[in-house]
């Protein structure tokens, strides 16, 4: 009975645009629940509605937060919500607890002494945090003012303001005593990433040059490698890397720092140890370029999978979000009978994709599944557009109609409501946000914007940073000093982007092209050393 009744109440929502709270009380709590409360909150409802909704929330963000203060009666969170969104000048003549709510410390770097000092006189004894970081921005010194200041409003102050604000007033020598004090604290790591990742703050790039890595994380002890290898001090960098490698967890990380060991050293144990890695990166790819051994694709990377005959009677339904959480949730711990059970419930085109997620889980991620699931869809494209669509598209879902992320990106393609609205305009088609779950349509939308993309971007990794990180920080990115003619480039570059998740984003899709195009374009084959011929 139950079963019966979540599939009427998931064909009601699936078939309307309507979102109603019984539907939303048989929900497991989770992002893609989420994404529905958000939308549930734009819909006619009462404030006791709004209230209801907000209770099921998984993770609140503003998205819903400012959705929910719309609906809701309390005039002190509309008023929060106005302070939030107030520009940085009305907030001078604003109460102590809105010049909070509303004021970033980026955002206070572009304030006048003047104005500084009347922010601090109103908010320094119901915000004592606030006000520290508002006196080292209003102070003659502001990097010596730094220094003094407690850990807290240290990090609060240096980890905020903007990169520009950054080099003008703390592109400083450090004192040892200053790292000494900030280094146990978890925040370090964004600190020593903004300074390496900043080609201008050579002066406390220079300072960094002098910790040791104990004690240090992963993440900042590769920074501070790629920050020696930057400032010629290799036997430094060796160091650093050995110290990062014992720390790494993912294979991906080990196999990023062999590859610079090589680099660093041209000691050939390291080239054979990325050739022999199990995991398909850019690292792994390129020792085995070098080498010329075996392609990896004869022994761990598989492009088909034999699907069981379908049985109409056991589909798996794609178009509910809810139905993949399930199996994320059960396939965590796989085992022959799980298998065997996914084989025989993923046999159509469009369920390939959960097919090889569910088997690389099997598989314990010794083998890398290199599908095309949706090339019914896709085959009038050039070879090179369905390279692309098949590197985004497993990298963003590893091909999951269904995909919700944190920031409700939707489908295959992982694409944003407020994009693939904008797309539908400009195909002058109704908008409907559910589409987007619709591998067909979302791919189309994904098409449309890559085209867009391929007009301005002359490479399939700087296509991936936009598509990533949006195209306005691409061509910054292009007109800086990365990507430029140098010993260790293109690669020295990649470590150097300010945004890790698009940096990570970029190495996996590139990946992805090169096999995927090595693929399905046999009779145009891209050597790795045309694929990674990239500087300007």
């Amino acid at each position: 009975m139950k079963k019966l009744l979540f599939l009427i109440l998931s064909i009601n929502i699936f078939a309307s645009d309507t979102i109603t709270m019984s539907w939303l009380e048989q929900q497991p709590k989770s992002i893609a629940k989420d994404f529905y409360i958000w939308r549930y909150l734009d819909q006619n409802i009462t404030s006791t509605q709004a209230l209801e909704a907000i209770k099921q929330v998984n993770r609140l963000n503003n998205k819903i937060l400012f959705r929910y203060i719309s609906k809701s009666n309390d005039d002190i969170l509309k008023d929060y919500k106005s302070c939030m969104r107030s520009k940085t000048k009305d907030l001078l003549t604003k109460e102590p607890y809105c010049i909070e709510a509303g004021l970033s410390v980026y955002d206070a770097t572009k304030l006048s002494k003047n104005s500084l000092n009347k922010i601090i006189n109103k908010v320094e004894k119901e915000y004592p945090l606030l006000s520290k970081k508002l006196q080292i921005l209003n102070s003659p010194i502001p990097f010596k003012t730094l220094e003094q200041s407690d850990i807290e409003t240290f990090f609060n102050t240096f980890n905020q303001v903007g990169g520009k604000y950054r080099v003008k007033h703390f592109n400083q020598y450090f004192s040892l005593s200053t790292f000494k004090k900030l280094r146990d604290d978890k925040k370090f790591d964004q600190t020593i990433k903004l300074i390496v990742t900043n080609l201008k703050m050579n002066k406390a790039q220079i300072s960094l040059l002098n910790l040791t890595p104990e004690n240090l994380s992963y993440r900042a002890v590769f920074h501070l490698a790629i920050n020696a290898i930057r400032h010629k001090k290799d036997d430094l960098a060796l160091i650093y890397l050995e110290n990062a490698y014992t720390k790494a967890y993912y294979k991906m990380q080990k196999d990023n720092i062999t590859f610079w060991q090589y680099k660093l050293t041209k000691d050939k144990k390291y080239l054979d140890m990325l050739a022999k890695s199990w995991d398909i990166n850019l690292y792994s790819l390129y020792a085995n370029n070098i080498m010329k051994s075996k392609n990896k694709e004869l022994n761990n990377i598989i492009f088909n999978i034999k699907q069981e005959k379908i049985d109409k009677t056991n589909l798996f339904d794609t178009t509910i979000p809810f139905n993949w959480l399930k199996v994320l949730k059960d396939s965590k711990k796989m085992d022959d009978k799980k298998l065997s059970k996914y084989n025989n419930l993923f046999t159509t085109k469009d369920t390939l994709g959960h097919l090889a997620f569910v088997k690389e889980r099997y598989d314990r991620y010794k083998n890398s599944y290199f599908v095309t699931p949706f090339d019914h869809y896709i085959n009038k494209l050039s070879k090179d557009k369905q390279s692309l669509i098949y590197a985004i598209g497993r990298q963003e879902s590893r091909f999951i109609p269904t995909s919700i992320s944190s920031a409700y990106a939707m489908g295959v393609m992982q694409i944003m409501p407020f994009l693939s609205r904008a797309i539908a305009k400009e195909l002058k088609e109704d908008y409907n946000i559910d589409n987007q779950l619709n591998p067909k349509v979302n791919l189309k939308y994904a098409s449309h914007h890559l085209k867009y993309l391929s007009k301005r971007l002359n490479h399939p990794l700087f296509i991936a940073y936009a598509y990533n990180g949006g195209i306005g920080f691409t061509k910054r990115l292009l007109k800086s000093e990365l990507f430029k003619k140098g010993k260790y480039e293109p690669y020295l570059s990649m470590e150097l982007l300010p945004y890790d998740e698009t940096k990570k984003y970029g190495k996996k899709v590139l990946t992805n092209y090169f096999v995927y195009q090595n693929h399905i374009n046999k009779q145009e084959k891209v050597s790795f050393n045309k694929l990674l011929n990239i500087v300007n």
